[in-house]
């Protein structure tokens, strides 16, 4: 039997455009929802509040396609610390628990918090974090 695999890069954009559908996330950082960490040189002209999210592990069903993938997400702020959370539960209210599912993104799936936010300041960017962890399911599916 054989299938089609859900593409990661398919993947990121599920994750983005469920972000950018919710208006409690979009009124905080409009489009500023990245699928990697900034680099350096960009980091420190890039405005603030952003969400940072990366796909870290995962696996992949042996006949099925069906894959588990772990997804990191970081809310930063240059406010305050409380700035960040509050923007890290607006995501986790999109995610946690959601189907996730696009019109015209040929995956779909379904999220779940696994580790609850870490709060801290990163002194690359000088900013606020919050940073927890989703795990995903996901699977590939015409769009």
């Amino acid at each position: 039997m054989s299938y089609q695999p859900a593409k990661i890069n398919d993947l990121k954009l599920l994750v983005r455009t469920s972000l950018l559908s919710n208006d409690g996330i979009t009124d905080l950082v409009g489009d500023r929802i990245h699928g990697g960490h900034l680099q350096d040189p960009d980091a420190e002209s890039a405005e603030y509040p952003l969400v940072v999210f990366s796909v870290t592990s995962g696996s992949v069903g042996f006949v099925s396609g069906y894959q588990q993938v772990s997804m990191e997400l970081w809310a930063y702020s240059r406010r305050s610390a409380g700035r960040a959370t509050e923007l890290y539960d607006a995501c986790f209210a999109a995610l946690h628990h959601q189907g996730l599912r696009e019109d015209g993104i040929n995956v779909a799936g379904y999220a779940a918090e696994i580790l609850r936010p870490e709060e801290g300041w990163n002194e690359s960017v000088r900013a606020y974090y919050a940073q927890g962890m989703f795990s995903l399911r996901v699977a590939y599916r015409s769009a």
